[in-house]
């Protein structure tokens, strides 16, 4: 299971999203999810649930920047702590890819280097 990985990111050209990653249950709402929704005047939990896929975690920066599969379009997505999206990728295995990122605007390149981690090697 997932739940001793980390997920390291570097070299991102939009700088709120480098750093390190905790995974979290799927049963709980990022902050920056959450204020997307708000903002959109959506229901957040019902959002969440068809967004998310719950049987696997996501992964959370201090900064509240985080990572998570989303299961309507096949893609992790890297939002920064606004809940905006930053980075995606195509790609349905249980962790973050290493490669294949896209930026969703030009200013946010370059491109992340995306690593997963053993949290007890940190």
């Amino acid at each position: 299971m997932s739940s001793n990985k980390v997920i390291s990111i570097t070299n991102a050209g939009y700088q709120a999203v480098n750093g390190i990653y905790y995974p979290k249950s799927a049963s709980i709402i990022p902050a920056g999810f959450k204020r997307t929704c708000l903002e959109m005047n959506w229901d957040t939990q019902q959002m969440w649930n068809q967004l998310s896929d719950s049987s696997r975690p996501w992964f959370e920066a201090s900064n509240d920047s985080y990572i998570y599969w989303n299961k309507g379009d096949g893609k992790y997505w890297i939002d920064g702590p606004s809940g905006a999206g930053i980075y995606i990728v195509k790609d349905s295995g249980e962790l973050p890819p290493k490669r294949g990122w896209i930026s969703l605007d030009s200013s946010y390149e370059p491109l992340p280097t995306v690593e997963v981690l053993e949290k007890d090697k940190l």
